[in-house]
């Protein structure tokens, strides 16, 4: 008798193509370093410290309650010993799960596999997916898109089984998403919606099936409680709200619907002012609205899933500012998880229709997001080249031309760093007078029309990032040597800007030649303002040292070489003040942490290390 052999099934090996397509298509990203916040969040400082504990008590980045990202950056740290790779491969792990879970749901949904197989594609393409995906940083969004997915795959299993385990699955994956990003609460009136798009559309069902839901919004409470962040409040109209909303939508609506690279690297809506961008904005809405109409009268399933890409969308809309005004695509992610669902369902219905028109179009899309995405890749692959592409994108943004600047400074550039810096200034205080008007007005300066401008940077008016900012102006001053205009800038900038420690130490290291005690007090208000500032501890720790301050010298310094390893002069340093301690084993230590940093200085080490020697020869002589 002969055996039958069963046939292959191709679903698993198509999976297992979507997902190896979305690791290689972001590869280039394991080479990327670290931008922004990324220091501090694989140090664990953007958390309190690098423990689980601190994950779930201490708020993210200061400002949110993300317990769930932060413990993913304390379980990375015990194997990646802060190297930017393995916390890049995990952002590239998560995004390739998510393609693979868009694909299973658009299985579920519609019965086809080419559906399946064009929706994960197009998830791993989509390029308001880079900024989350290929930065560090962006593991909040990568890692909420990615449990957001798995909710609405476990909550769809369960309408087409019944069965509880299902149901559970999808409570826990909704609780872990909103612990990831709190964006993903938003998403719970899909779970009543659901029973009416998916199940039995019997009304005695909806309570059934909210109540663990419910439960798990007040676990999320309880949790949230612990670290409590103060919510931000912006006092935004419903006049300004409306615009707000439309043109936000103009831009994460074209976005993805023509994928560009300029909507890719935006952060401000500066670039989208005026009537037209308005009215764009409502076309996208409006066509939403009748796309979603049209389903739900004959394909409830694909109106559940744009509704569910809605209701997280909702949030980061401007409508109302909570408040908002940054609208980095990253901050799309989780609803990119629907959109590319919809493109999969589109394209597989094209395809068997034999609907060219739309096919192309789809087509035109994915070719066009594969390129933007490849492209935006590489731009967040260093800090120059990130900075740079969004300052020349994005000229408005404080925050963008204020790093651009930066990195320009660290790069040997300062007069093209001035210029950038002067610019933005010129066009925030509506005058290349700008330091005059500051002189002569101080604090009345900033009319109504300067506060809206500052405010179109993140929706509050935040004056402290604006001195960081005007402290830019004045380092490429002082780098060409224009000492005495970079100390009257810097002036300026403490005075918009008294509470930010970076303007504090820029001011501090400016005059430590010419006003020593002076300086030191800046160095010391800085590190009162922000206790983990390393950079500044390490400045008063060696002007300790010069005052023969040896204990306050190690005390200082100790707790900052997690940060400062890198350089030996830092842990020269610290052996100098073992040294005035006599403690002569723990300055031999510390040699041993110089010898291992990246920029070692071998004859100042060897010239330490003899001097230890001698000292130690005649302490035991003395005894």
């Amino acid at each position: 008798m002969a055996i039958q052999k069963r046939p292959i099934s191709i679903w698993p090996i198509a999976l297992i193509g979507v997902f190896l397509f979305s690791i290689a298509l972001y590869l280039p990203s394991m080479m990327g370093g670290a931008i922004w916040d990324d220091d501090d969040l694989i140090s664990g400082k953007a958390f309190g410290a690098n423990t689980f504990i601190s994950a779930f008590t201490k708020p993210f980045l200061g400002h949110y309650f993300r317990p769930l990202t932060s413990a993913s950056f304390v379980f990375d740290s015990s194997f990646a010993s802060q190297t930017p790779f393995f916390y890049h491969q995990t952002n590239i792990f998560l995004h390739a799960i998510t393609s693979v879970l868009i694909s299973c749901l658009v299985v579920l949904i519609t019965k086809r596999m080419s559906s399946g197989v064009f929706a994960g594609l197009f998830f791993a393409t989509q390029p308001l997916q880079v900024g989350a995906t290929a930065w560090i940083g962006g593991r909040t969004d990568v890692l909420s898109a990615m449990f957001l997915a798995a909710f609405m795959v476990t909550l769809v299993k369960y309408h087409q089984t019944s069965q509880g385990k299902w149901l559970g699955l999808a409570t826990v994956t909704f609780l872990l998403a909103a612990l990831a990003k709190e964006q993903a609460l938003f998403v719970l009136p899909a779970v009543p919606l659901s029973v009416y798009a998916l199940g039995s559309r019997k009304k005695e069902d909806i309570w059934r099936i909210t109540r663990p839901f419910l439960a798990a919004l007040v676990v999320f409470v309880i949790l949230w409680i612990i670290d409590a962040p103060a919510p931000a409040t912006s006092d935004t109209g419903l006049l300004k709200g409306i615009p707000l909303f439309l043109r936000t939508a103009a831009l994460y609506g074209l976005a993805w619907l023509t994928p560009n690279k300029r909507s890719l690297l935006t952060f401000t809506l500066e670039n989208y002012q005026g009537l037209q961008w308005i009215l764009i904005g409502a076309v996208i809405v409006g066509g939403f609205a009748y796309f979603v109409k049209l389903c739900w009268k004959d394909h409830r399933p694909v109106a559940w899933i744009a509704v569910c890409g809605f209701l997280v969308y909702a949030p980061i809309s401007n409508f109302p500012p909570i408040p908002s005004f940054v609208v980095g695509p990253y901050r799309c992610a989780e609803s990119g998880t629907a959109v590319a669902c919809l493109f999969g369902i589109l394209a597989g219905y094209a395809l068997s229709r034999k609907n060219f028109v739309l096919g192309l179009a789809l087509t035109a899309n994915f070719v066009a997001g594969t390129v933007v995405t490849w492209w935006g890749i590489h731009q967040w692959n260093n800090p120059l080249s990130l900075f740079s592409t969004v300052a020349h994108n994005d000229n408005h943004f404080l925050v963008g031309v204020g790093n651009y600047a930066h990195a320009l400074e660290l790069d040997g550039r300062p007069k093209e760093e001035l210029e950038w810096t002067d610019n933005t200034l010129t066009w925030l205080f509506g005058t290349p007078d700008w330091k005059e008007l500051l002189k002569t007005k101080k604090m009345k300066a900033f009319t109504p029309e300067v506060k809206e401008r500052i405010r179109t940077n993140g929706g509050l008016l935040d004056l402290k990032a604006l001195g960081w900012f005007i402290s830019n102006y004045a380092g490429g001053l002082n780098r060409l040597n224009r000492i005495p205009e970079a100390i009257e800038v810097e002036q300026l900038a403490l005075m918009v800007g008294p509470k930010d420690a970076r303007t504090h130490f820029a001011y501090g290291r400016l005059i430590l030649d010419t006003n020593r005690p002076e300086a030191l007090r800046h160095f010391e208000l800085a590190l009162k303002l922000s206790k983990n500032f390393t950079a500044c501890a390490g400045a008063l720790a060696h002007e300790r040292i010069l005052d023969k301050q040896y204990a306050d010298a190690v005390k200082l310094l100790e707790p900052a070489m997690s940060d400062l390893s890198w350089d030996s002069g830092f842990w020269v340093d610290l052996a100098k003040a073992r040294i005035g301690l006599r403690d002569y084993a723990g300055a031999k230590a510390a040699l041993a942490g110089a010898e291992k940093s990246i920029y070692m200085k071998r004859d100042q080490i060897d010239a330490i290390k003899k001097q230890i020697d001698r000292l130690e020869v005649e302490s035991k002589v003395k005894k």
